[in-house]
């Protein structure tokens, strides 16, 4: 029984790459691609043994389609969330994801 690997374009890695980097400024790791969403949190917790964003403090973003979802529980985190959006919108400009898809 093999898993199938959704393998994302040489240019969607380059994309995501200045994404994960502009995030990491912001104070948000990386944590995952996975089933076409992106998952930064600024602390990662372990949930049944695995490691996972922790609750309350995630970005997700689509890879697909124009939709984040974002859950913040820290004050602080407030005033970083429009540089948060510019970086997610340059990453759908450059994937050329635009409102209709």
């Amino acid at each position: 029984m093999s898993a199938e690997v959704k393998v994302l374009p040489a240019s969607t890695w380059t994309n995501l790459e200045a994404l994960k980097h502009h995030m990491n400024k912001l104070g948000f790791k990386y944590f995952e691609e996975r089933d076409g969403w992106i998952n930064f949190s600024p602390e990662q917790c372990e949930i049944d043994g695995e490691l996972c964003p922790r609750p309350g403090m995630s970005v997700d973003v689509s890879t697909n389609y124009r939709i984040i979802n974002s859950m913040i529980d820290k004050i602080d985190l407030y005033d970083k969330l429009p540089e948060v959006k510019q970086a997610i919108l340059d990453f759908y400009e450059a994937e050329g994801i635009t409102d209709e898809d």
